[in-house]
């Protein structure tokens, strides 16, 4: 009988700290919706002791240390309690949502070409979104890969010069998102279609990873094809192909958060910008590029 009490009490202890690193998360940067990963590696970098290891009968605090990476396996579940316990709001933690979503900005820009966000984590989407409107830009998120239905969609919107900026973690199953999805398109592009179409890869780079100071923790279990088309895309930059760094990271690492990486990345995509202009995009009719960076269609 004194099973549930234990874990009762041992909750919410672990939930009081969820919610207090969530309001210094909000009290630091001013912002009071994230994502779960987000306050990861916000109480990843506190380096404060303050994490509680519970025991005993009533869940008392046996000691307390600074939040280690391996914590983050718990997460979800202090998360989870914490909001049924109403010590964080309900809307707060920004979850992923099954599906894929496109959201067409009210009122697009007066350009000589349209611009597309794509992405494949939608937890980002409420954060990135209002960006996207004021910028005049389509943001779109799928899981993992692009759809058949997702590439169909987009050719049936396309109807003039297009430049698709692609966000992913950079991890050995998302940091060739962008070379993928260029191909997606590449090979579904309607007969008779001349639309010009290209692609780049804003981030996360390795180049990023290592100026912005983002952690990169232990990465995913992949295919080993993967891990090793990631192994020599790190190479380079010295970076461990077995860990990953994640998007969710900007929202401590950089200005603003992640919304504030992605406005500095749309700020430069005026009314004068020439699409054949830039080198590192993917330009889908010459084929698939080998890189990661960027692709024309």
């Amino acid at each position: 009988m004194t099973e549930p009490f234990v874990g009762t009490e041992t909750d919410r202890t672990k939930s009081r700290w969820f919610a207090k690193t969530y309001h210094d998360f909000v009290a630091e940067f001013g912002r009071s919706r994230t994502t779960l990963r987000a306050l990861f590696y916000y109480a990843l970098q506190r380096k404060v002791s303050d994490y509680p290891i519970c025991g005993g009968f009533v869940g008392e605090i046996r000691i307390i240390r600074p939040y280690h990476e391996s914590d983050g396996e718990k997460l979800p579940k202090w998360m989870a309690k914490a909001r049924k316990l109403g010590f964080v709001p309900a809307d707060a933690i920004l979850d992923d949502i099954p599906g894929e979503h496109v959201f067409l900005p009210e009122l697009p820009k007066k350009r000589p070409y349209s611009i597309e966000v794509w992405l494949n984590k939608s937890a980002l989407n409420p954060l990135l979104f209002p960006i996207c409107e004021k910028r005049g830009v389509t943001l779109v998120s799928v899981n993992g890969k692009a759809s058949v239905d997702a590439i169909k969609a987009f050719y049936q919107r396309c109807n003039g010069p297009t430049l698709i900026l692609c966000l992913s973690d950079l991890s050995s199953d998302s940091a060739f998102f962008c070379r993928d999805l260029a191909t997606r398109i590449t090979e579904s592009k309607p007969s008779g279609s001349d639309a010009k179409i290209k692609l780049k890869h804003i981030g996360l780079k390795p180049d990023q990873v290592l100026e912005l100071m983002i952690p990169m923790v232990q990465g995913r279990v992949d295919s080993k094809e993967n891990r090793e088309k990631f192994k020599i895309y790190l190479k380079p930059r010295s970076l461990d192909p077995r860990k990953m760094a994640e998007l969710d990271a900007l929202e401590v690492n950089y200005p603003g958060g992640i919304a504030g990486f992605l406005d500095k990345s749309l700020s430069q995509y005026g009314c004068d910008f020439n699409l054949d202009d830039e080198s590192e995009m993917l330009d889908p009719r010459k084929g698939p590029h080998p890189g990661a960076e960027g692709t024309d269609v």
